[in-house]
């Protein structure tokens, strides 16, 4: 019911008038204050000289090619901003994504902003704006990086990845730059780009990788900085803490190693073989890069006093044929392994198993004793 006023004077009896309400504004603002192609900004509208500050809004945003003097021009005619079938336009707050071009590919360089406000009582809003026109800048590329390394040892290699792309741009225009900061006092590095295959189904982004092979241990900064031709800069960094390199340790091997004092019999051609090494750079199998890990076999034969190395047994396995021996000799085989700091066993020769670290549980040799039959 509209509200009414009435005034009663003496002797005349009593009239009524209709209150004044004087006519909204409304005031919007934009943030951020710095608009990117491809970035979000927020549109918030405030109603003043009203009773309450419930009302409408009708948003209306358009993208323009050139931005001069605080005008606008050449600007798309529909908006992009209502989409088709949004329900969200008569909110005071409303979230537009910025486009990166325009409907003719041009890359947008301002936006226009209107906004039809009215109160609760339909009343149509003055704008108290005096700038509806706001500058879009270039935006910069997206950059991420991560590592890609079975373990971050002195020695290993350590594959940083570059994942980058440009909104308002082609990838393919944007530059790297790859820095490495190594720890105090620690020797020159490896740090050298290698190939990475490219999505053929997603041509808006690309990958690049640098291989860090490590000289010392300590922090290690990667820092990537990704420009376009506009200069927009992203730039990341990646620490990697990088530990001393670990002796490898034979975690299988076959046949199983019979009891100390006991003897292995063999009769006929059996496989002696290492399935799994344990290591922080080389373990076995290959995990990623190629392994540098070294297995030397050798066989102390009866009565003889130093080992025979078999010669180009630098695999993994290797065949005992008994045949090669007299039935009843009892002969010892040993598998010795070194990752690619090459370090020297500790151990005497008459050791049947060694470990660098003194450990029990990882061993650098084993020796099967070996009854031939």
């Amino acid at each position: 019911m509209r509200a009414v006023a009435a005034a009663c004077v003496l002797l005349t009896g009593c009239f009524y008038i209709d209150p004044i309400f004087p006519q909204p504004h409304y005031q919007f603002t934009v943030q951020p204050d710095v608009i990117s192609r491809g970035g979000m900004v927020t549109l918030s509208a405030q109603l003043k000289n009203t009773e309450t500050q419930a009302g409408s809004f009708e948003w209306t945003v358009k993208g323009c090619t050139s931005f001069q003097g605080n005008a606008a021009t050449g600007c798309d005619d529909p908006p992009f901003y209502p989409p088709p079938g949004n329900t969200d336009d008569s909110a005071s707050t409303v979230q537009v994504g910025i486009p990166p071009a325009m409907m003719s590919g041009a890359k947008i360089q301002a936006i226009v902003v209107t906004l039809d406000a009215r109160s609760d009582r339909g009343a149509k809003a003055l704008p108290e704006n005096t700038n509806e026109v706001y500058a879009v800048g270039n935006a910069s590329p997206v950059l991420d990086l991560h590592r890609e390394s079975h373990s971050l040892a002195v020695g290993g290699p350590i594959d940083v990845i570059a994942a980058y792309s440009d909104i308002d741009g082609a990838p393919g225009d944007v530059t790297l730059g790859w820095t490495v900061t190594a720890p105090p006092s620690a020797p020159a590095a490896s740090f050298e780009s290698f190939a990475i295959a490219q999505d053929p189904g997603d041509p808006t982004h690309r990958k690049a990788g640098r291989r860090l092979i490590p000289t010392a241990e300590g922090t290690w900064d990667v820092e990537v900085s990704a420009r376009d031709p506009e200069g927009g800069t992203t730039t990341h960094h990646l620490a990697l803490a990088v530990v001393p390199d670990q002796p490898p340790c034979l975690r299988q091997w076959l046949p199983t190693v019979p009891p100390v004092g006991a003897t292995l019999p063999v009769s006929v051609p059996t496989v002696f073989q290492v399935p799994l090494v344990d290591d922080d750079v080389d373990p076995y199998p290959p995990i990623g890069a190629p392994s540098q890990l070294a297995f030397a076999w050798s066989i102390l034969r009866p009565g003889a006093s130093r080992r025979e190395v078999q010669a180009g047994a630098t695999g993994n396995a290797i065949v005992l044929d008994p045949a090669a021996f007299t039935p009843g000799d009892l002969v010892e085989l040993r598998v010795e392994i070194a990752d690619r700091q090459r370090a020297p066993l500790p151990c005497d020769d008459a050791a049947l198993t060694c470990s660098i670290p003194s450990s029990a549980s990882c061993l650098q040799r084993q020796t099967w004793r070996v009854e031939v039959r």
